[in-house]
């Protein structure tokens, strides 16, 4: 049963390793690269979206400013009256005062529009290296699942060939020892230290399980693990 128990010990051992591979970080901190590239590149395009949503508005306020100042403008060919014509030139220079300020919108929204338009092109460039990465993080990981996948059916193989010479009892006992203590029910004495629960065992404790029938395991007076004394040659 000793062996029984060092085969699930590897089997939990493998099945702890897989799920605390170092692929598993570097393939995460790599798709969270990709994922940062792509949300960077979604927000740029929001951004030229709105750039051009906002140009559009200015073009078409600067052209009905526009409109405007020509309909002025042709009125005051036909006004005689100077203060009608001074109320109307004072209409057309607020409207150039506007229409200048719209200009200056416009041209702050067309940099930032095309300074958003080169990030992304640049941005764009580094996508197949950070995707290259993404993959072959993949591909380290998937090797390094397979590694342990085939070392545990290996393991497992083996398993099922000791459970074969066994008796009923034996594995009824073994199974009954695993369950009390979460997949380890069986410890090596080793020296005067359980494998089990680490602690030293007392001169009279260790003769009483070198006391304990050749049928039978000891037992840890520590965690009540079945305790098998390991004995060098």
């Amino acid at each position: 049963m000793l062996a029984l128990q060092d085969i699930d010990s590897h089997i939990q051992q493998l099945a702890n390793r897989r799920v605390r591979l170092p692929e598993l970080t570097q393939l995460a901190e790599a798709q969270q690269a990709a994922k940062a590239l792509r949300q960077q590149l979604a927000n740029l395009t929001t951004q030229i979206e709105t750039g051009a949503e906002q140009i559009e508005q200015i073009e078409k306020a600067s052209n009905d400013l526009t409109t405007k100042r020509a309909r002025l403008e042709a009125q005051l060919k036909t006004i005689i009256a100077p203060r009608e014509a001074e109320a109307l030139m004072h209409e057309i220079e607020i409207i150039n005062t506007k229409r200048g300020e719209l200009d200056d919108q416009e041209l702050t929204a067309l940099e930032v529009q095309s300074e958003a338009d080169d990030r992304g092109a640049a941005l764009r460039l580094d996508q197949p290296a950070i995707q290259a990465h993404v993959d072959a993080a993949a591909q380290a990981l998937a090797d390094a699942q397979l590694q342990i996948d085939a070392e545990t059916a290996d393991f497992t193989d083996q398993r099922a060939a000791l459970v074969d010479t066994l008796t009923p009892d034996e594995i009824a006992a073994y199974d009954q020892l695993s369950k009390q203590h979460h997949g380890q029910g069986i410890a090596r004495l080793e020296g005067h230290r359980c494998s089990g629960c680490h602690l030293d065992l007392s001169a009279g404790e260790i003769d009483a399980i070198k006391a304990t029938p050749s049928d039978q395991l000891g037992e840890c007076p520590q965690c009540y693990r079945a305790l098998v004394m390991v004995r060098h040659n």
